[in-house]
């Protein structure tokens, strides 16, 4: 069996690193129709080329929605026959409903929600559909909302959790954290209102559950990559630093207590990554319960990784990468959003020993 990267596999990462070099943002609509002809929304592309990508954009710390687009809103607008083009984001997280995608997934399958988030609310309701089609609720950690073109909504239906369509333009989102107090400003998560507004139906109940499942799978591998690419860029540069800054007429490298944490990340980092291709690929070859099993030990890993490979460069540095002129202490905030998504890497480990004690 080859584990080795193919041809176009190395050409498709090396070309995105050219691309993301100078560390150019891709928020932009110059820059959206440049990804669109870079081909990074193929329906060809399986999900390990989609990390590759995410490796890329998690090094470059990259702003743009391309990652919920193919992740989460990808397989609810593909499973409909649409074409994946414009920015695109889900909707899946409710004030009286499911809060993490795992929830949201367990509601579509039927099974009630093991946290009610309301007293006064029936746990699971979320969003309702009404007859006419039109959707009402509050969807909480909508990511990309403000910047987005089309949202996907995981909605209650008459006959169960239904994915619908709805133009971005016609909700009210409301970003967390305003006033510069966000986790990682580049990468906003927002609150949105939705009052009887229209949407059509991607996705029907009897298949909302498994096109879920598919979303979820895709965005934890995708976001386990890029967290492996922000562990790599912290690595580098303090690998960098290392070896430059001298004190006593020596680098500061050749301190035993500077080389050993940066040789201990260098370790996490490609056990990480090594962990993350393997998620990427069983979500196309292994759907299911080895998929699960597999995104959720990558995005335990890069996770950590990312998080010690910021904390160890930022001691590298003598303390300066927490101030916001320092460039890695905005690659420290994204580690940190990376680290919360959905649930934190504990509850990440609680579900992973869920699932192999089962076994």
């Amino acid at each position: 069996m080859d584990f080795a990267l193919t041809g176009e596999q190395e050409a498709l990462r090396d070309t995105a690193a050219k691309y993301l070099a100078d560390d150019r943002a891709t928020d932009d609509g110059q820059a959206w129709a440049e990804v669109t002809d870079l081909g990074w929304l193929d329906a060809e592309l399986g999900t390990v080329e989609l990390a590759l990508l995410a490796e890329c954009l998690g090094w470059a710390r990259s702003r743009s929605p391309w990652w919920a687009t193919v992740g989460l809103a990808g397989p609810a607008l593909r499973a409909a026959g649409r074409p994946v083009a414009a920015p695109a984001t889900l909707a899946w997280a409710w004030t009286n409903g499911p809060g993490t995608l795992a929830e949201a997934v367990a509601a579509a399958r039927g099974r009630a929600s093991t946290d009610a988030r309301s007293s006064t609310d029936t746990p699971g309701v979320g969003c309702a559909v009404a007859a006419d089609g039109t959707l009402t609720g509050r969807a909480i950690r909508v990511p990309h909302a403000l910047e987005v073109v089309d949202l996907v909504v995981a909605a209650t239906g008459p006959y169960g959790v239904e994915l619908r369509l709805v133009d971005a333009s016609a909700v009210r989102a409301t970003p967390a954290g305003a006033g510069g107090q966000a986790l990682d400003e580049s990468r906003t998560v927002s609150t949105v209102e939705l009052t009887g507004v229209p949407s059509t139906l991607l996705v029907a109940a009897d298949a909302a559950a498994d096109v879920l499942a598919l979303a979820r799978q895709r965005t934890l591998a995708l976001l386990a990559a890029e967290a492996v690419g922000v562990a790599a860029r912290a690595l580098t540069w303090a690998s960098g630093y290392a070896a430059t800054r001298t004190q006593f007429g020596a680098p500061i490298g050749a301190n035993q207590a500077v080389a050993h944490p940066l040789a201990e990340c260098y370790g996490h980092i490609e056990t990480a990554r090594s962990l993350a291709y393997r998620a990427a690929w069983a979500v196309d070859a292994e759907p299911g319960r080895v998929a699960d099993q597999a995104v959720l030990t990558a995005g335990v890993a890069a996770r950590e990784a990312a998080m010690t490979a910021c904390e160890v460069a930022i001691q590298t540095y003598g303390g300066s990468g927490f101030t916001w002129e320092q460039p890695l202490h905005h690659w420290y905030r994204r580690a940190w959003w990376l680290a919360t998504f959905d649930g934190t890497v504990a509850d990440n480990r609680a579900e992973l020993a869920g699932l192999l004690l089962d076994d």
